[in-house]
Formats: structure tokens, sequence, C-alpha cells
């Protein structure tokens, strides 16, 4: 096996890693911050689900980013067409 197949190998598992997080992370915000804004309405705006909220809503930008740093650095190499 040749070192850019493990690589790519490599890179591919990872970045099917940092997507599977980046989507549970979509999820987790959109529901976290709705039972935040619930507990908001019944309580106070510094409420507990304001900080899994936060959480969530911080591994959601870092996924992003990571995403983002490696279709950059390693893009696909499929003919397919991209805009």
């Amino acid at each position: 096996m040749s070192s850019q197949v493990t690589r790519e190998a490599l890179w591919s598992t990872i970045t099917t890693i940092v997507l599977i997080a980046r989507f549970l992370a979509t999820i987790a915000t959109v529901m976290l911050a709705l039972l935040w804004l619930v507990a908001a309405v019944r309580h106070t705006l510094l409420n507990g689900w304001l900080w899994w909220a936060l959480g969530a809503a911080l591994i959601w930008l870092v996924t992003t980013y990571l995403y983002s740093v490696l279709r950059v650095r390693y893009p696909s190499g499929s003919e397919r067409w991209e805009p």
C-alpha cells in the first residue's frame, strides 16, 4: 500500500468522523436551543440548558471549521462537476 493511498484513507476516515460529529452537533444545537428557549420563558435566561446549547453550538462551529480545512487541504479526487 503506498503512502498516498494510506494518507487518503486516513483523511477520508477523519473527514467522515468530523461530518458525523457535525451532523449530530447540528441536531443537538437546534434541540437544546429550543429547550433553553422554553426554560427561559418559564424561568430565567440563565438556566441549565443555556450551557448545553452553547456547548453544542461551539462543537458545531469547530467541526464546521475542521471540515472546511479538510476539504481545502484534501479536495475530492472524483471527476464529478462541482460548482
